[in-house]
């Protein structure tokens, strides 16, 4: 087999239906001509042939190294050194992860994703979609919707998409500003909408599923609104449950203190409840970082410059930068002034 060792992933949008990207290009600072608000970093994952137009590759969605190798092609000659054994065995030689940088260019419309029951019923997956957001960037006044601030009759919200009453909608959902570290936890189910002006980090188990509450003014069809599922179905996966108080403060989880070195902090950013769909860190080097635990990851160098240290070697890394770390490439240290997102797959 081949070395293991951390890989420089490059830009890698995908065409969805909504604005945006600009900000990822800041953010990026890379020549090309990159467009769309959705960069999909070190994903296994395609997107679904359905949201592909004619002529558009069926490997849409899969990262590419610099070189050019599909990263899925890699991970797949070498699931164990890539993931980890139990990783690569409990998920049939995938990650359980994917993780975007997505830049809302307008407001994302009013919708939700399945649970894991939800999706093995209907949808023939292991995986539903439960997220988790790290705002990068934000401007001014930005917001996000998340969860009903009051609880919502099933046959209200029913009335409300028949007349694609947005407006009733948002009104009764917690609104909520966006500013740059904040971080959410998206449970499956929870309507939400993400307005313009938000950049995040987003982390999510690795499908495509999204039931469209509000979708008539984005060109979408009931069909695709509600996965081929119909609306008497579809709309059992909204959680129109009330969140407020100690409810709502769950989703937005503060940054626990890991690990102090001398150098800088390891910080966790979601509570350990979300650990069964995925897991991130925030490293803030101002000399060394050293992280405890080896695994495959996904690095988002959000501020600085400096090197990636592994037991095999070094790399320069800089702001703006992504990378994907194999399991083989083993313990992981960040030398000089540098802030990075560390994504992890799921725990046990």
């Amino acid at each position: 087999m081949a070395e293991l060792r951390p890989l420089l992933m490059p830009d890698n949008r995908v065409p969805v239906f909504y604005e945006g990207g600009a900000q990822i290009d800041r953010f990026r600072a890379e020549p090309g001509d990159h467009s769309g608000p959705e960069d999909w970093v070190a994903s296994l994952n395609r997107l679904p042939k359905s949201s592909l137009a004619a002529g558009v590759s069926l490997d849409t969605g899969i990262s590419r190294t610099t070189d050019g190798h599909s990263l899925r092609d890699l991970v797949e000659q070498d699931p164990h050194g890539w993931l980890g054994g139990s990783v690569a065995d409990k998920y049939d030689g995938a990650s359980g992860l994917l993780v975007k940088i997505l830049d809302a260019g307008e407001r994302l419309p009013v919708h939700c994703h399945p649970t894991r029951p939800f999706a093995g019923a209907h949808l023939g997956s292991v995986f539903g979609k439960t997220e988790g957001w790290i705002i990068m960037d934000a401007a001014p006044g930005a917001k996000v919707w998340l969860g009903m601030g009051e609880a919502v009759p099933t046959a209200t919200m029913r009335r409300w998409v028949e007349s694609q009453d947005v407006a009733a909608m948002l009104a009764v959902m917690n609104e909520i500003p966006a500013v740059r570290g904040q971080v959410f936890f998206v449970r499956a189910g929870l309507p939400h909408s993400i307005g313009p002006g938000v950049m995040l980090t987003e982390l999510q188990e690795p499908t495509s599923f999204s039931i469209f509450g509000e979708y008539e003014s984005f060109g979408i069809d009931e069909q695709r609104a509600t996965l081929g599922l119909g609306w008497d179905l579809a709309l059992s996966c909204f959680d129109l449950g009330e969140y407020r108080g100690d409810r709502l403060e769950e989703l937005l989880p503060d940054r626990l203190l890991r690990s102090q070195q001398s150098g800088g902090t390891v910080h966790d950013l979601f509570a350990p409840e979300a650990d069964e769909y995925f897991s991130a860190v925030l490293v803030n080097s101002s000399d060394r970082v050293e992280l405890e635990q080896q695994s495959f990851s996904v690095l988002v160098v959000t501020e600085g410059a400096g090197e990636l240290h592994w037991d095999g070697g070094v790399e320069s890394v800089r702001r703006g930068e992504t990378w994907v770390v194999p399991f083989g490439a083993g313990m992981l240290s960040f030398v000089g002034e540098l802030e990075v997102i560390v994504c992890l797959p799921p725990g046990d």
